[in-house]
């Protein structure tokens, strides 16, 4: 194989497979070459639905001294309870008939991250010094001292290695919680096959090559860093491996060896236009934590607005020429290769912000060659949303659903951030989107510049009256990343930036710490920790909002209602359960729905045997049992008659 491509773990990305190893795999492959792409990402989770790992973690179920540590057992029991069903769907599609698609995929993602908490592939970083140092020292420990997510990473890389046999490594790192594990990829590879050539790119080297370069762990083992789109770059490359280019046509790279590195090379100068459809051979694409079954593309590279000051990936577009668009016939050819090579037909064009027009125009000509396809979009609300029947057309396209950024209702902010948005548009929008069934995911920012309490308190209370017009993908504050406006011009938003090389980053809030960037503070502005307190308590009205009210009580003939918990739903023993007026509470666990409900003990009984329903004696209990059962925790039922004794 003349290359092998690895996606690394550990990422949320698992929804569907990343694109930046389709995409390079396709035009390698195009240009002649035969190339392996793996996703360790997905492949790790498969590996860690391992039952004799989950038996483990559930041994401590019955002899947990704290709620954390019964919870993660809790996770682990139900996870192995439901092992063949979950792994059955998660990995074949094959129906769940007990779990059901959602649950299943739930219940999945719960169970690797639980194998994963502990492990060093989740170590979050407070600077690049102690990174370093920690992938040079696990890439020589022993493999049977590692602790076992890592070791299945090992065993997975060393099965992709042997498979391939390839002539030269490509790792494609686009988030920063993939860096670490990336690196220690390349150690193991380097300790393994010491004359085949690695090249590491994506999102992370070009924001932090400078950095990266000097790295001990990088200079020992790494090759080539890309610090551009890597379509050009690595079929240069292997074009130079093989004798066919001098290593002055690849351009792109940073050449390291353990003195030093070069500056980059000259810029590529292939164009989107020519690089094709992303290619998915050899990826389980029908296995990945998704209950539907998704690929995705691109319609552009950058992004055509690109002036969000936080923006990293948009702020490069505004160099002249940056940004690129395909054209209309462009996006619907991709559209129709994808669906007719994979025979799947639900399609995210994963663009920082689609343009929405051209997409129209694009998914028009799919239509007309005869298919239907489903897609989502990620976008802004722009003002083209305005427009009723622009928004009803995209829905008969086949659009089902937008991911958008929310950064509030404050225009003084929105102006200030350069997000290129009106708020007084966002309320006509969200109604005709609603109208439209198209769901919108929103991603909430927190800690912006010099937002004031009452600023934050109007963006919230938006947020609570359409409550029942979107979903919640994350929040997040502000980060201050590497190659934005933000961190270029800092005082010209009122931002002051750390000297020291500690990161910032979303650890209390995001997967894994989320963004990284550089310290702040904000002249006259909150401090983090007011910032953080404020998010946190709009996180919670926000679900509060969602839960809506309590279930009204059905009529029923008997004394109580009662709730027949679902079988992966766990009681807490009694010794883990909050004791106060009334007899206490007990706790109520479901690891589908990541939740510990608190049940009052004088509202709500259950008795001690297994699979014993809850039953209300109160109104108010009614009302508990009525919202767990809207919660998917259980199903409502009548109450069992009291036992009488027998008769002679």
């Amino acid at each position: 194989m003349d290359l092998l491509l690895l996606f690394p773990p550990p990422t949320e990305a698992t929804l569907f497979p990343y694109l930046s190893l389709p995409y390079l795999a396709g035009h390698v492959r195009r240009s002649g070459y035969s190339a392996h792409q793996v996703d360790l990402g997905i492949e790790l989770v498969h590996r860690l639905l391992d039952g004799p790992a989950l038996a483990q973690k559930a041994r401590t179920l019955d002899e947990a001294r704290d709620l954390p540590t019964w919870y993660r057992a809790v996770v682990a029991d139900a996870s192995l309870q439901h092992l063949g069903e979950m792994r059955d769907f998660v990995l074949t599609k094959n129906p769940a008939p007990r779990l059901g698609p959602v649950r299943a995929v739930r219940l999945a993602r719960q169970a690797a991250q639980l194998l994963l908490r502990d492990s060093a592939l989740s170590q979050v970083w407070d600077d690049f010094d102690s990174l370093d140092r920690a992938v040079l020292q696990l890439s020589e420990a022993p493999v049977d001292s590692l602790d076992v997510a890592t070791r299945k990473l090992h065993a997975l890389l060393t099965e992709a290695l042997d498979d391939s046999a390839p002539r030269a490594v490509g790792i494609s790192v686009a988030f920063f919680s993939q860096l670490a594990p990336a690196l220690l990829l390349a150690r193991w590879i380097r300790l393994r096959h010491p004359d085949t050539p690695i090249c590491i790119g994506g999102q992370q080297i070009m924001l932090r090559h400078d950095e990266l370069a000097a790295l001990t762990s990088v200079r020992t083992a790494v090759d080539a860093l890309c610090v551009t789109a890597g379509e050009e770059p690595l079929e240069r490359w292997l074009a130079h491996l093989t004798a066919n280019a001098p290593r002055s046509e690849v351009p792109g790279m940073r050449w390291l060896n353990p003195g030093g590195a070069t500056g980059p090379g000259r810029p590529p100068t292939l164009r989107f236009k020519d690089v094709g459809a992303p290619d998915y051979a050899g990826l389980k694409v029908h296995s990945y934590l998704n209950d539907t079954v998704v690929l995705s593309m691109v319609s552009c590279v950058g992004c055509y607005w690109g002036r969000c000051v936080f923006c990293s990936y948009g702020n490069r577009s505004l160099e002249r020429g940056a940004y690129q668009q395909a054209s209309p016939r462009q996006l619907a050819d991709a559209v129709c290769q994808i669906v007719e090579s994979t025979g799947i037909d639900f399609v995210t064009v994963v663009d920082e912000n689609t343009n929405l027009r051209l997409l129209a125009r694009a998914m028009r000509l799919v239509r007309e060659r005869g298919l239907q396809v489903r897609f989502n979009t990620r976008n802004r609300l722009e003002p083209i949303l305005l427009d009723p029947a622009f928004c009803q057309e995209l829905a008969e396209l086949g659009c089902e659903g937008m991911a958008v950024g929310y950064e509030g209702v404050t225009q003084r902010l929105l102006d200030t951030l350069d997000k290129g948005v009106q708020a007084g548009d966002f309320q006509a929008i969200l109604d005709n989107l609603a109208a439209a069934d198209i769901r919108v995911n929103l991603s909430v920012m927190g800690g912006l510049l010099d937002e004031t309490e009452e600023e934050s308190e109007d963006s919230l209370r938006f947020l609570e009256r359409n409550r029942d017009k979107f979903a919640i993908d994350a929040f997040e504050l502000m980060v201050a990343e590497p190659g934005t406006r933000l961190v270029a011009d800092p005082h010209a938003f009122g931002v002051v930036l750390d000297g020291s090389d500690a990161f910032a980053d979303n650890r209390e809030l995001n997967y894994l710490g989320g963004r990284v960037g550089r310290r702040h503070t904000v002249v006259g502005g909150p401090e983090r920790p007011d910032m953080l307190r404020r998010l946190k308590q709009g996180m919670r009205r926000i679900s509060a909002a969602a839960a809506g009210p309590a279930e009204a009580a059905a009529h029923s003939p008997a004394e109580h209602r009662a709730l027949r918990p679902h079988p992966w739903i766990r009681c807490a023993p009694a010794r883990l359960a909050p004791r106060g007026p009334g007899g206490g509470s007990s706790l109520l666990a479901d690891p589908v729905r990541e939740q510990v409900y608190s049940l009052p003990k004088s509202h709500v009984t259950r008795s001690d045997a297994p699979g014993s329903p809850l039953i209300a004696t109160s109104a108010h209990g009614r009302s508990l049992l009525g919202e767990l059962a809207a919660a998917d925790a259980g199903v409502l039922c009548d109450a069992p008659l009291p036992a009488t004794s027998p008769t002679r």
